[in-house]
């Protein structure tokens, strides 16, 4: 899982390079062709928006990379275009996908085509239909990847969801929500992460890239039993709200991780959570598997989450990787963005069960004494399942505080107190000194 993703000899950047090379090459005699073969008419799209190409490339995470150095670089060019990914082939992972986006009615494609391919990136005219992809974004912000989409890889179908989901409230854009799916190979990394943090104590399970530890034994004398509540994902526009709601009628801190190109359209609930006293974290900007990513665009991926994050009023100090996964050199790139890494000590599972029942009978069996549980706000199954996990916490004795509380006070009990390490405060919190002096702690802080 921490294998080393940058050789000596040919670096990861390198690669990385070579496929965008490599795609904006694909395109350019596509681009051309089509440039000059198309009838004036349909290309100036007079009847409706045009569809454009721009680009090929293996994973979604570089083609949104793409887009941004399009925004960045020339922002004229991109000025008024809807962008998405779509898969090459829905039917079969790892084939690919394509950037597109969607011009304005009246727009010269052909002028705007050679514009781009004359600035180095790759542009092809499709046809004048509009885009058929719901990860449409405005120009002004950073589009919209949703993990939520078919571009994820497919999993076995799991056992439906017992609860049924109330349609969305006013205001809402009418998109339907469709949880992420997890890859099969996404079972094996959760259940290597698990092990490893069996191994481990506490607070190295938690925090991977620590060099302190506490053992449950440690935490038994010490009658110490702090537990922490993490969702991951989202938000759904109906399901993460009801499980805010259920948190709130609980009294219970929780630390929420969203991906953020998801978030940036349902800054409410957002806002909400950060009033309620819940925590926000870093869960990237498009939810992809950022080992295979180059160093910048991993940090791109963490530093756009924050700001996007940021804009809704909450300051991330936590980073917890996509699907759990990392290397070395991500966990310091996090760092040097003012981060800590984060994973968890028990997955619950409802991401790949997405059955009540056996969320609840998960966590009496494997959660203990300062267990980190990981949810997710997207499914039916969790909110259902969700009262009775707390229920079950309750009896073993857990008392709620968030991650960052969670992980300082850990670290109060690791470090003696003459030599604490400097902290991060997580100053971002509308209600977090509540929820940190309910816990009988200090404000909320992450230690690094």
């Amino acid at each position: 899982m921490n294998r080393p993703e940058h050789g000596r000899s040919l670096t990861s950047s390198s690669l990385t390079g070579l496929r965008r090379f490599r795609s904006s090459l694909l395109a350019l005699p596509l681009a051309m062709g089509m440039l000059f073969a198309l009838p004036d008419g349909a290309a100036r799209a007079a009847d409706g928006a045009s569809l454009l190409q721009l680009g090929l490339f293996q994973r979604e995470g570089d083609a949104w990379w793409a887009w941004d150095s399009l925004r960045r670089r020339s922002p004229d060019l991109a000025d008024g275009l809807s962008p998405a990914v779509v898969p090459l082939d829905a039917r079969r992972q790892g084939e690919g996908v394509a950037l597109r986006a969607t011009a304005p009615v009246g727009l010269d494609v052909t002028a705007l085509c050679r514009r781009m391919l004359g600035a180095g990136f790759g542009c092809l005219v499709l046809d004048a239909a509009p885009l058929p992809s719901p990860s449409q974004a405005s120009p002004q912000a950073l589009p919209q990847a949703p993990a939520q989409t078919p571009l994820q890889l497919p999993e076995t179908r799991p056992p439906a969801d017992n609860a049924r989901l109330t349609a969305p409230g006013p205001g809402g854009d009418g998109k339907a929500d469709v949880a992420i799916t997890y890859p099969p190979e996404a079972a094996r990394t959760m259940a290597a992460i698990e092990k490893s943090g069996r191994r481990k104590g506490r607070l190295g399970a938690v925090v991977p890239d620590t060099t302190l530890d506490v053992m449950p034994a440690t935490l038994k004398e010490e009658g110490w039993n702090l537990c922490a509540l993490t969702f991951d994902d989202g938000p759904h526009r109906v399901v993460t709200r009801q499980i805010l709601d259920v948190l709130n009628r609980e009294k219970i801190p929780a630390t929420y991780f969203p991906v953020a190109s998801v978030a940036e359209n349902q800054g409410e609930v957002i806002r909400d959570f950060i009033a309620a006293g819940h925590e926000i974290g870093n869960h990237s900007l498009t939810h992809a598997d950022l080992r295979a990513m180059d160093p910048e665009a991993q940090r791109h991926e963490i530093a756009e989450a924050n700001r996007i994050l940021r804009g809704f009023g909450a300051n991330p100090v936590l980073f917890r990787p996509p699907y759990g996964r990392y290397t070395p050199d991500l966990l310091a790139i996090a760092r040097e963005e003012s981060m800590s890494p984060v994973l968890w000590t028990v997955d619950t599972r409802d991401w790949q069960v997405r059955d009540p029942d056996r969320i609840v009978q998960h966590v009496k069996t494997e959660a203990g004494t300062g267990s980190v549980l990981l949810l997710h706000s997207t499914y039916p199954s969790t909110l259902n399942a969700l009262p009775r996990v707390i229920a079950a916490m309750r009896a073993k004795g857990c008392e709620f505080v968030t991650l960052s509380e969670w992980i300082e006070r850990m670290h109060q009990l690791a470090t003696p107190a003459t030599v604490m390490a400097p902290t991060l405060v997580n100053a971002g919190m509308n209600a977090g000194a509540k929820a940190g002096e309910k816990a009988g702690g200090a404000p909320l802080r992450t230690a690094n």
